[in-house]
């Protein structure tokens, strides 16, 4: 399992507005659709959110990278992206039915 979390600060609330609509209607559909295992989007205040992307390995996450290019240097123009990725060490889950 290979992780990548994207942190955005945006200038406006209305970018961050748009962004994630964009996440939702296209980033995901079409890179779950590529490879890419979930996605989730979290927000930290109305001007900046940060996604988290799982993968099966770090040349899946690269693929879905390159189909993200041109939209990341889109982005990347009116916001500020920091980028954390990696391979996971360890897991824990509780299990919710149990409880």
């Amino acid at each position: 399992m290979y992780c990548r979390v994207v942190h955005i600060k945006a200038l406006s609330e209305l970018q961050v507005k748009m962004l994630v609509a964009y996440i939702e209607t296209t980033m995901f559909p079409r890179n779950l659709g590529a490879g890419q295992l979930s996605g989730e989007v979290f927000s930290i205040s109305q001007t900046e959110v940060f996604t988290v992307s799982r993968f099966n390995d770090k040349a899946a996450a690269n693929k879905i990278m390159g189909l993200m290019k041109d939209e990341l240097k889109e982005v990347a123009k009116g916001s500020k992206m920091t980028v954390l990725e990696g391979p996971l060490l360890l897991e824990g889950q509780i299990d919710i039915a149990s409880r």
